[in-house]
C-alpha cells in the first residue's frame, strides 16, 4: 500500500466515531510503524488535513473537510437542491426524510429534514456510515453498485445484528439486494431499529447510476397497508425531481 493509500484511508477512518485517534491506533489502523505513522501524519497536518489536539495528543480531521464538502455539494448541485426536496417531501408523508450518499465502499446520510417528535429526530446521524446490511437507504444503494465489489465489501466486513430481524447472511443480503433492484425501492421493517420502518428509492443519475437515494423513516405503527403504498409514490416523486435538478449539472 502507498503513503497515498495510507493517507487516504486514514482520512476515511477519521470520518467514523470516535473521529479521533491516537498516533498508536493511526499506525496500527494503517499497519505501520509510529514513526512511519508520525510522517503520514505530519505530512497531512502541512497540507492541513488533520490537527492535533494539545491536550489529548490526539488526531482528527480539520476543517479543509468542511471546506471540501461544501465544494462537491455546489459542484453536484445536490446542496441547494436536496433541502427544498426533502422539506416537501417530509411534508407530505408527515414524516423524518434523509437523503443518502454512496461513497465508493460505503453509504452515509448527507441530509435530513426532521419532523417534530417524529424518528430520528433528535438523533443527528448525518455523515456517519449506514450498516450495509441494514438501513432501508444503504441496503438500496448497495442493491445498485456491481455486486462482484458488493461481495467483495460484506466478505470484508464484520455484519452487525442490530435488531432480532438484521441479515448476517452473505447470501441472503445479496438476494435482498437482488429483490430490491428488481423492485425499484427498499422496504426496511425494524432492521435498523426495533419499531422503526423505512422506504429507499434510486435517484437515478445521467448514466442511469444510482449513488444517492431518497428516503423516509416512520414509527411502525404508523405504517399501515395504504399508508406505505402513498409514501412510495410520494417518495418517487421526490426522487424523480431531484433526478431531473441534477442532470443538469456536472
Amino acid at each position: 500500500m502507498s503513503s497515498l493509500e495510507k493517507a487516504l484511508l486514514l482520512l476515511k477512518r477519521l470520518g467514523e466515531p470516535p473521529y479521533e485517534l491516537g498516533l498508536s491506533e493511526i499506525a496500527s489502523h494503517a499497519g505501520i510503524g509510529k514513526s512511519g505513522a508520525y510522517k503520514l501524519l505530519r505530512t497531512m497536518q502541512e497540507q492541513n488535513f488533520v490537527i492535533q489536539d494539545h491536550s489529548s495528543k490526539k488526531y482528527h480531521l480539520s476543517p479543509i473537510m468542511l471546506r471540501l464538502g461544501n465544494v462537491y455539494g455546489h459542484f453536484k448541485g445536490i446542496g441547494e437542491t436536496a433541502p427544498p426536496i426533502l422539506a416537501h417531501t417530509s411534508k407530505s408523508v408527515g414524516e423524518t426524510t434523509y437523503i443518502t450518499i454512496w461513497e465508493g465502499d460505503r453509504a452515509f446520510p448527507a441530509y435530513k429534514h426532521r419532523v417534530p417528535g417524529g424518528v430520528y429526530d433528535v438523533n443527528d446521524f448525518i455523515g456517519k456510515s449506514i450498516p450495509l446490511n441494514s438501513g432501508g437507504s444503504a441496503m438500496l444503494l448497495c442493491a445498485y453498485q456491481d455486486q462482484e465489489h458488493i461481495r467483495s465489501l460484506l466478505d470484508a466486513s464484520e455484519l452487525e445484528r442490530r435488531t432480532p430481524y438484521t441479515l448476517v447472511d452473505r447470501e441472503l443480503l445479496m438476494e435482498e439486494y437482488r429483490k430490491i433492484r428488481e423492485q425499484g425501492y427498499a422496504l426496511e421493517d425494524e432492521v435498523f431499529t426495533i419499531g422503526v420502518l423505512s422506504l429507499a428509492v434510486p435517484v437515478f443519475d445521467r448514466e442511469r447510476a444510482v449513488r444517492i437515494s431518497l428516503a423516509m423513516a416512520a414509527p411502525k405503527k404508523h405504517a399501515t397497508e395504504g399508508k406505505v403504498v402513498e409514501w412510495l409514490h410520494l417518495l418517487k416523486d421526490g426522487a424523480e425531481e431531484l433526478s431531473y435538478k441534477l442532470q443538469f449539472r456536472r
